[in-house]
């Protein structure tokens, strides 16, 4: 039933567009007769190709050019010979209304010399080399060119009024297309006519091969019929009393005749040819090489729209085209599915690494006794100070989102290193004495041999590169007083300089077996107090200038541990 009625919506189109270019012929032809009729030297010829080329474009401004000259040789023979001069302002109107110029009056009076240097100039030209003339060259082409520019003014003025009467949307209708895909929109059409190749793009080939095959054409058929018209003419010359300066200048006319005939004949094979390519071989091309080319793979949706957009272009071309269409459809639908799919894993692998990450610092936490939810409470200082790094663009070329990413993964390993540090000295409830201490500070290079096994069984595994930097010098100081290594200012990992504040902050306001708690204020001077010495000044400063930030994580992790 649907195709039922496309089909004949197509056909009532089809209808009222030969009806009303069929009008626009009608109008060249009537103007013209009433021009001779009152016996004025002009033709005014062209109202209708100059509403041709502004409503339909090349293809039907051409055509009602050329057509009106073939029905106007019926009432004058030698009006065939100029079809090929009206061809010549049909592409020329066309060319100008595609620029706007047909918009308005000041505009389009300018196309007007252009038009009359078609009609008056070549057509001049062609009449001389047709007729010959009794006036020197130049004097008739002045003469003619004056009388042109007159024509040409009357026949801009009276499509310019037409076009203020007729409907605005008669382009719509007008416009001469035959998609074999959907319809792309001019911005589609003009992004993907933009994308560079390496060579003449394809619709230039095109046109390049048709104009040299139907030159190559022209020019046979014209030397073959010159030879034989001035074979034949010569054969002749006594029979009709000619002589040899006449049976030249016959020559001359004849080429001339052939050559103005095939001159508007080639222009429409070529413009024709060109159109049919256009719609059956470049836009389907562009339109599928658009498609590809504004894919995204981000997310999900993303790759579901860019599937359904490819889809929807709908390509029926009926030859290679089409199958190429079809076999792109299926590959990219397919491998969209086997992205989608692989997304999936890797984010079910992900969230499996993380918690297999959280399980191993948590068996590492559990066996000390005093630190109370360590790793818990650091992550979200963590979060916190990288989200205040990038939305205040410090070290903006460190800080990104995939580092963000790598650093909030491998935090929880910042201690991974106490698996190696005896229980007795993690739940010793006094003071460490210095044998002790120096024990417990060798858990950063415990730290840095663990990650560095996990990462020869993984490699790839980049987020660990952060972990090994976090595990080992989340100890060290900014004035270089820290351990293991003593590295100070910018050569400590950021990541490090990050877990330092982070790590020092929870451990002020946690209990521990030889201190109470400070309290909120105390801890944020203390950080305060460290600013230059043991923490980044740059990190300081964003921590301490958001008290409410930091302690609204302090006070959520203090509902998860009572919670839990």
């Amino acid at each position: 039933m649907d195709g039922g009625k496309s089909f004949n919506d197509g056909l009532t189109r089809k209808v009222k567009l030969i009806l009303v270019y069929m009008f626009f012929v009608f109008i060249n032809i009537a103007v013209n007769r009433i021009v001779v009729h009152m016996g004025l030297p002009l033709y005014v010829d062209n109202i209708g190709t100059l509403l041709g080329a502004v409503y339909g474009g090349y293809l039907p401004g051409i055509f009602i050019g050329y057509i009106t000259n073939i029905i106007n040789s019926t009432d004058n023979i030698e009006n065939m010979y100029y079809a090929g001069i009206s061809v010549l302002i049909g592409m020329s109107a066309t060319f100008f209304a595609r620029k706007g110029f047909y918009k308005k009056l000041w505009k389009a009076l300018l196309t007007v010399p252009v038009l009359a240097i078609m009609g008056g100039g070549v057509g001049s030209v062609l009449t001389w080399f047709i007729y010959g003339s009794d006036n020197s060259f130049f004097a008739q082409l002045w003469y003619d060119f004056r009388i042109d520019l007159l024509d040409k003014l009357i026949t801009v003025l009276g499509a310019y009024l037409l076009i203020l009467v007729l409907p605005q949307n008669l382009s719509s209708l007008l416009e001469l297309t035959d998609w074999r895909q959907r319809r792309m929109t001019k911005a589609e059409l003009r992004e993907a006519e933009e994308n560079s190749t390496r060579g003449l793009t394809l619709r230039g080939r095109i046109s390049l091969m048709i104009t040299l095959v139907m030159i190559a054409g022209t020019f046979t058929t014209t030397i073959i019929s010159y030879i034989l018209y001035r074979g034949f003419a010569i054969e002749q010359m006594e029979t009709l009393g000619l002589t040899m300066a006449e049976v030249n200048t016959y020559s001359i006319s004849f080429v001339a005749k052939v050559m103005s005939l095939f001159l508007g004949f080639f222009v429409i094979v070529i413009v024709l040819c060109i159109w049919f390519a256009q719609y059956h071989l470049t836009y389907p091309i562009d339109a599928m090489t658009f498609a590809a080319a504004q894919f995204h793979y981000n997310t999900n949706k993303e790759i579901d729209e860019s599937v359904d957009y490819l889809k929807g272009l709908e390509v029926k071309t009926g030859d290679e085209i089409e199958n190429l269409y079809n076999v792109l459809t299926k590959t990219i639908s397919d491998t969209a599915f086997y992205i989608e799919d692989i997304k999936t894993k890797g984010e079910q692998i992900e969230k499996l690494q993380s918690g297999l990450i959280y399980i191993l610092a948590d068996m590492v936490e559990s066996r000390d006794k005093c630190t109370g939810e360590h790793i818990k409470k650091t992550a979200g200082y963590v979060r916190l100070i990288l989200d205040l790094l990038q939305e205040n663009e410090v070290y903006p070329g460190q800080v990104n989102d995939e580092f963000i990413q790598s650093v909030i993964n491998s935090a929880p390993l910042h201690d991974v290193g106490k698996i190696k540090v005896s229980d007795l000295i993690l739940n010793k409830t006094t003071r460490l004495d210095d044998d002790e201490y120096t024990r417990m500070k060798q858990h950063t290079l415990f730290g840095k041999d663990v990650i560095e096994r996990a990462k020869s069984l993984s490699p790839g595994s980049d987020y660990l590169d952060e972990a090994l930097n976090l595990a080992l010098y989340h100890h060290e100081k900014w004035d270089g007083t820290g351990y293991p290594s003593g590295l100070k200012g910018e050569e400590i990992p950021l990541s490090a300089r990050i877990m330092a504040v982070s790590d020092v902050f929870d451990a002020l306001l946690s209990t521990r077996s030889y201190k109470n708690p400070f309290t909120f204020e105390q801890a944020m001077d203390i950080i305060k107090e460290g600013s230059g010495t043991s923490f980044d000044p740059a990190i300081v400063k964003l921590f301490v200038d958001n008290p409410e930030r930091v302690k609204a994580i302090a006070l959520e992790n203090e509902k998860l541990i009572q919670a839990s």
